[in-house]
């Protein structure tokens, strides 16, 4: 669990970095890295030995996590799935 936990803390780190950078200029949001990571999740998901609920959970979390052309608002939604994702897993 703590590896999910760790990918899902640098997702809420690139989240936060995205939102941070949309607020000052008016360019298109880099997703890369969030693809990279949610990619990564993916594989991690895969892999772990949580319970199937979590594991649809944490699909679907991923699955919305690069969607379209992000704006800085659609990132602070993903922000708070993300931290409802994390209640849930430690609440499990």
């Amino acid at each position: 669990m703590t590896l999910l936990t760790k990918i899902l803390g640098q997702i809420g780190n690139e989240l936060n970095n995205q939102i941070s950078l949309a607020k000052n200029i008016d360019e298109k949001i880099n997703t890369e890295k969030l693809f990279q990571q949610s990619n990564l999740l993916n594989k991690q998901i895969i892999f772990s030995d949580i319970s199937k609920e979590d594991k649809l959970l944490l699909q679907k979390f991923s699955s919305t996590l690069i969607q379209g052309n992000p704006t800085a608002r659609g990132l602070r939604y993903e922000r708070q799935d993300l931290e409802r994702v994390l209640s849930n897993l430690n609440n499990a």
